[in-house]
């Protein structure tokens, strides 16, 4: 222990005094210094890439990777440029390497990854090949064997792959060990750098961006399933809990008795509620639709008896139909369902647990990973994925931590920050857009409510110079100082209430079509009518009494009144029969009808005149 302590203390020394000698080299100079210590490292920014890995020339993987520079990078990285595609590439080590080896030489991989057009589901992880002197790139294929799987899948919830292939040790059966509760990946769109570390203890850590997500001993039998290694001890196939095991600690008391007034009732009806008016009992809630018909190609004996679909009925809009039922309500009774209560089960045998016999299958290995994983010979992307855009860079293999400590900070770090540095700036840009935007917008709108009390004040100084135009006319010297006081409340209210000149302006025409509909109506010549009538009446009842000739029915009012008291005095002077001999005074109306003679032919030439009057008046009245 001492010496692995030592030798992690050498080696932590040697790394800190490698990121010292290159802190303020150029990246030409890092470059070279991660070579330097790497069993394999490619960066994938120059042409002679491709003559280092290969794509499958198996007919499934019709995907084929390109180099691209994606946003904030300041070189070249492999891209997977088209969705939906199967895509096989790998290239092979320099020499095989093993998993582990010996005190203070642990394994390193890492890698960058960036899904430069987001993600939704595909595999971004590595495959470690194993060692063998067939292995070719070009005959890479989904069961081509691998060593070690580590890397993000994001298919659903996604994880951080971490798979050894391990050869059993006794019957040679290989079996895959999965990580037990891998970390999940980062699928924001910057990049971000995954790293596996497995010392010779084999303990293993993974670290995206640096940061420790998962560790622990491969050899703890919950680290991975199945366990790296098999269990020393196994259950016992043969040995099967008795029928009569009872394991239940505790029992519903069996001489528990529900209480009388205990309401399980959760709803009850509502004794208050009543049946709707006009509520039709007898009328079914659906009816046959009256416009259905039976289509012309039915077939009883195949397609069975025709019956038209059914239609809510429409008398019971109203009201409702069929048989009525009070609705529920809460129970205020209600105490829920009744249990026993619990007591100890006096048969309780505490729980039963399965009988352990050794493993036939258990081997003992202090170095399960060396002999069980075989050597890794090549590096390889075989993946699937429904998106585009997956970038990979910097994909490093070491067995010197800082060499991988100084990529993470001289090639990844720097684009990450750049990244970071972009997006912080386009949300910022963003935001103050969107502050210019509602800035411009609050603007325009204060420009706009400008413009309209501007509009709403030109158009109140244009209806408060109306109104003074319209009272000037009734004031004094005005062309309607005549009828001043019967608008006068019309005037007043126009005084204090300046914008009713609108009110006004809109009922006007409506007045005006109203006024001419009465004139029409009730005008004089309506009233002209009734007058004939009560003269031509009068003067028949003058002539009577007086023997005088009728008048024509043009006569004037006047000769309406005269008639009118000529009759009141002939109905007070009494009859008198005059004596013989004596002078007879002729009767009132007869002198009043004597007298008024000339008159009235002076008035019948007047009425000859009044048509041709009447017309100029008419012809007036038009004008």
């Amino acid at each position: 222990m001492r010496g692995s302590a030592a030798i992690k203390a050498i080696a932590t020394v040697a790394g800190l005094a490698l990121l010292a000698a290159v802190a303020h080299a150029d990246e030409a100079e890092v470059l070279s210094a991660i070579r330097a210590k790497a069993l394999f490292f490619e960066d994938f920014n120059d042409g002679t890439w491709s003559e280092r890995w290969r794509h499958s020339s198996d007919p499934k993987y019709t995907g084929r990777f390109g180099t691209h520079k994606a946003k904030e990078w300041t070189n070249q990285g492999l891209r997977i440029p088209d969705k939906s595609k199967h895509y096989g590439l790998s290239a092979l080590l320099p020499a095989p390497v093993e998993p582990v080896v010996g005190p203070g030489q642990p394994l390193v991989v890492q890698y960058e990854v960036k899904y430069n057009e987001g993600i939704q589901c595909g595999g971004s992880y590595l495959k470690l090949l194993s060692a063998d002197p067939d292995l070719t790139p070009e005959r890479l294929v989904d069961s081509t064997p691998y060593s070690i799987m580590f890397g993000p899948d994001r298919c659903g919830a996604g994880k951080v792959h971490l798979i050894f292939r391990h050869k059993h040790a006794k019957n040679g059966t290989v079996s895959e060990k999965h990580l037990v509760g891998p970390p999940q990946p980062e699928v924001n769109d910057y990049t971000h750098l995954y790293t596996l570390k497995i010392t010779p203890d084999h303990q293993y850590e993974i670290r995206i961006d640096g940061d420790l997500r998962a560790s622990g001993s491969l050899l703890n039998e919950s680290a991975l399933a199945p366990p790296l290694l098999p269990p020393a001890d196994v259950p016992d196939p043969e040995d099967v809990k008795p029928a009569d095991w009872v394991d239940l600690s505790v029992i519903p008391d069996p001489k528990a008795v529900k209480p009388a007034d205990w309401d399980e009732r959760e709803k009850i009806e509502d004794p208050d509620a009543k049946k709707p008016k006009g509520w039709m009992d007898n009328e079914p809630k659906t009816i046959n639709d009256p416009a259905a018909r039976r289509p012309a190609d039915w077939d009883d004996e195949e397609d069975g008896v025709w019956e038209p679909p059914q239609i809510p009925n429409p008398k019971c809009k109203k009201a409702g139909c069929g048989p009525w039922q009070r609705p529920l309500k809460a129970n205020p009774a209600y105490k829920g369902a009744w249990k026993a209560p619990l007591i100890d089960n006096p048969d309780y045998k505490g729980p039963w647990v399965q009988r352990r016999i050794p493993n036939p299958h258990h081997y003992e290995d202090p170095a399960p990973l060396s002999s069980g994983v075989a050597p890794i010979g090549g590096v390889a992307l075989e993946l699937w994925t429904t998106d585009s855009g997956y970038m990979f860079d910097n994909v490093l293999i070491t067995r010197d931590p800082a060499t991988a400590e100084l990529a993470l900070e001289r090639l990844w770090r720097p684009r990450y920050d750049a990244e970071k540095k972009a997006f912080e700036k386009g949300l910022k840009e963003a935001e103050e857009r969107e502050k210019e935007r509602k800035k411009a917008d609050k603007e325009k709108a204060r420009r706009e409510k400008k413009a309209r009390r501007k509009a709403d004040r030109r158009g109140s100084e244009a209806l408060d110079q109306l109104v003074d135009w319209i009272l000037a006319l009734f004031d004094k010297g005005g062309k309607l100082e005549f009828a001043a006081p019967y608008a006068r409340p019309l005037t007043e209210w126009l005084r204090d209430n300046p914008d009713g000149i609108v009110l006004l302006l809109g009922v006007t025409p409506l007045m005006l079509l109203t006024f001419l509909t009465l004139y029409r109506t009730f005008g004089p010549s309506s009233r002209d009518k009734d007058g004939e009538g009560q003269r031509s009446r009068a003067a028949l009842a003058a002539a009577k009494r007086t023997d005088a000739p009728v008048p024509d029915q043009e006569d004037e009012p006047e000769q309406e009144e005269a008639a009118g008291q000529e009759d009141e005095e002939a109905e007070e002077v009494p009859d008198a029969v005059p004596l013989e001999g004596a002078e007879v005074e002729p009767e009132p109306a007869a002198k009043e009808a004597a007298v008024k003679e000339p008159e009235i032919e002076k008035q019948e030439e007047e009425e000859e005149e009044e048509p041709t009057k009447g017309a100029r008046r008419r012809t007036r009245r038009a004008a």
